[in-house]
């Protein structure tokens, strides 16, 4: 066969794409984890996807019986006809055991005769032995368990069948015969201090096959496991260079120097009530004013309290929501893993054709991380990813005070975003007020300057540099202008 054609599924389609296309035929394959992790449920989606290509299938229990197997699939909506069960857990040939004889191995031998047996008559294209730490328990010789494994291996090959086996090996077991298994997938799950359970896979070992390293979300479900496979930081086509896009805001564009770049990230950073969210948003409206599709995720605000929100601002968010240009995603970390979150956005780039990303915020995004270690690494690849894409992604994410002294971004923005932009509160004369400015932009010149800005109704204006302060991104500025007054009537009074 060729190296396309001997590829089968997994039965699990996002499993199949980490491993390039799915599983080589003929070949063992180990299925490890601890236990509730998900391998016989694994197994059975293996199984029952060569059932409905029309193949001869086997499931042989060995630490389960018949009735728990199909309480299992039921749970699922799965319907086992035409799928060869088998339990040997309990096999009435150890009864006959000889006492002369050690029990265990006596017991070993016959439950590995009862398997060739069955498998010779079968004659399955896929074979799943579900788990062989119940043949290891009564293995008392070191390599008998891989003697035995290695009787399964050569009788699959024998018969062309791809075989799957589970297994929850221990860490100093010499025993375990690992370099039989032409691949292995690991799965595990984490059980945090507070929230749920997050569960990862990775491949350790995978003959003849290219297949991107690291960890992948996965989550059980009903149906099955449903595998989120890593976005790879620079994948897709990467669109042409094009002009800047206009913000809508003629006073930001001249800010950043004509506007926001296809292809690029932005990061919004400011303390909170600064108006991250309403600058993001009025951004969002802008690439729907372009006839563009936006999303908008929300991790810090639900959808009714942000729609309340922007209606007070006078932002229409109805006319693009109901044209469908505008989706508004609350996202709730606790059911939705970042790795699954991760998925979410490259389908609406690449199925629904969205032109604009906004993540609202990081702060959200870094409390549900396992890891926050791995939070600018992994949002460093989504955003690679969507810049690859075409794709203008915004992130708002919240920082100290300026009034408390100048804020630090928590994660390496320099590293994640093509351009920065600061919002900030400032005091003078006995009023809060605020003020913006472009700190980076990779992608073109921008203006330097520090300009004031109000939020209001339709969103957010801008007015002209605050050439007369100095010190604003401190919290506390100085006046060294002229007498007259601070702002700009025409803004002031907007």
């Amino acid at each position: 066969m060729s190296a396309v054609t001997d590829l089968i599924s997994s039965g699990v389609p996002g499993l199949d794409a980490v491993l390039g296309g799915g599983l080589r035929g003929g070949h063992l394959y180990f299925i490890e984890g601890a236990p509730g992790t998900g391998k016989t449920t694994l197994g059975l989606q293996f199984a029952l996807a060569g059932v409905r290509s029309g193949e001869v299938c086997l499931f042989v229990a060995l630490a389960e019986t018949i009735p728990e197997i199909e309480q299992l699939a039921g749970s699922h909506g799965w319907d086992l006809d035409g799928l060869a069960v088998r339990d040997l857990a309990e096999s009435g040939q150890m009864a006959r055991a000889s006492l002369l004889f050690d029990l265990s191995e006596v017991a070993l031998e016959e439950r590995v005769q009862a398997l060739l047996e069955e498998i010779e008559s079968l004659k399955p294209q896929r074979l799943v032995l579900d788990a062989l730490g119940a043949l290891r328990v009564m293995s008392d010789h070191p390599g008998e368990f891989r003697r035995h494994v290695a009787l399964f291996r050569s009788k699959a090959i024998e018969l062309g069948c791809t075989l799957i086996a589970t297994d929850h090996p221990q860490d100093a077991d010499e025993r375990h015969p690992r370099s039989l298994a032409w691949g292995i997938v690991c799965l595990e799950q984490r059980v945090n201090d507070y929230g749920p359970v997050q569960r990862r896979l990775w491949v350790p070992k995978m003959r003849a096959q290219s297949f991107p390293g690291g960890y992948h979300d996965f989550r059980i479900a009903k149906g099955g496991l449903v595998v989120f496979p890593r976005i790879q930081a620079g994948t897709g086509a990467r669109e042409p260079t094009q002009a800047p896009v206009s913000t809508q805001i003629g006073e930001l564009d001249a800010l950043l120097g004509g506007g926001l770049q296809r292809g690029t990230s932005t990061a919004l950073i400011g303390p909170a009530g600064c108006g991250k969210s309403t600058l993001a948003c009025t951004l969002a409206l802008a690439a729907t004013a372009r006839g563009e599709r936006a999303v908008y995720y929300l991790f810090d605000e639900l959808v009714e309290t942000f729609r309340s929100r922007a209606a007070s601002q006078a932002l229409d968010l109805d006319g693009p929501l109901g044209a469908g240009l505008l989706v508004l995603r609350r996202i709730d970390l606790g059911q939705l893993s970042a790795g699954e979150l991760a998925h979410e956005l490259a389908r609406e780039v690449e199925q629904h054709g969205a032109k604009l990303i906004v993540i609202d915020s990081l702060n959200g995004l870094l409390q549900a991380m396992p890891d926050e270690r791995f939070l600018g690494r992994q949002m460093h690849e989504v955003l690679s990813f969507l810049s690859a894409t075409g794709t203008l992604s915004i992130v708002t994410m919240a920082q100290a005070s300026s009034t408390m002294g100048p804020a630090e971004p928590s994660l390496d923005l320099s590293y994640l975003a093509d351009a920065v932009i600061a919002q900030r509160h400032f005091e003078a004369y006995g009023h809060l007020r605020y003020a913006i400015s472009v700190l980076k932009k990779r992608y073109g010149d921008h203006e330097r300057t520090i300009r004031e800005y109000q939020i209001g109704t339709g969103g957010i204006r801008l007015g002209e540099p605050l050439a007369d302060f100095r010190g604003v991104l401190s919290g506390t500025p100085e006046y060294v202008g002229e007498a007259r007054p601070l702002l700009r009537r025409d803004l002031h009074d907007a």
